[in-house]
């Protein structure tokens, strides 16, 4: 199987694989309702995930540990393997310093999922999408995190292992005069 590290970049990488999957998001456009654009996004996710031949699995819970429940937005499963090998999560960034605090809890339940289904997934994507123009968000932040770990909120001492590449990959969406939103943009860069 292919590095899905470079699978995933590549076919984000020029927009095609989300214009043919959901021209919702690219040409329709899309009313920012409620969670209707989470709800897509977690559908593009595990449309990309069975595009690239894993089993995946939406709101997939973690096994149980110390702290509380932890279910990624999406989970790939390796059908070789039978184990997941890829977490993701899909959040909206709003570019306020509460956006980046949300951003960084999602990446410490991606880091702390991959340990609770020990270390099988090697690859936790954070996939963050933003509407309009918004502040940049703290990538130095979110290293620190994958690099150095975090406390739990039951206080245990989460750390990142070696084999683990972190993936943020956002989403630009423009709002058009209908009031919708457009995705105009995609990109992909390796934290870890």
């Amino acid at each position: 199987m292919s590095d899905p590290v470079v699978q995933i970049m590549e076919t984000l990488a020029t927009g095609s694989f989300i214009e043919s999957t959901y021209p919702i998001l690219t040409s329709w456009g899309v009313n920012d309702e409620d969670v209707f654009v989470h709800s897509i996004g977690c559908s593009v996710w595990n449309t990309l995930g069975q595009h690239l031949g894993y089993m995946p699995v939406i709101e997939c819970p973690a096994p149980s540990a110390h702290g509380a429940d932890i279910r990624t937005d999406s989970t790939w499963f390796s059908l070789k393997e039978k184990v997941p090998f890829v977490l993701i999560e899909f959040e909206r960034f709003d570019g306020t310093d509460r956006g980046q605090k949300k951003l960084e809890e999602k990446l410490c339940n991606l880091i702390e999922a991959s340990v609770r289904w020990e270390r099988s997934p090697s690859v936790l994507v954070l996939s963050v999408w933003s509407k309009g123009v918004v502040s940049a968000l703290n990538k130095e932040r979110l290293i620190k995190i994958c690099r150095n770990g975090f406390k739990s909120t039951a206080g245990v001492a989460i750390q990142p292992y070696k084999s683990m590449s972190v993936i943020l990959n956002r989403l630009i969406f423009e709002i058009v005069n209908t009031g919708q939103i457009i995705l105009k943009q995609t990109r992909c860069e390796r934290l870890l």
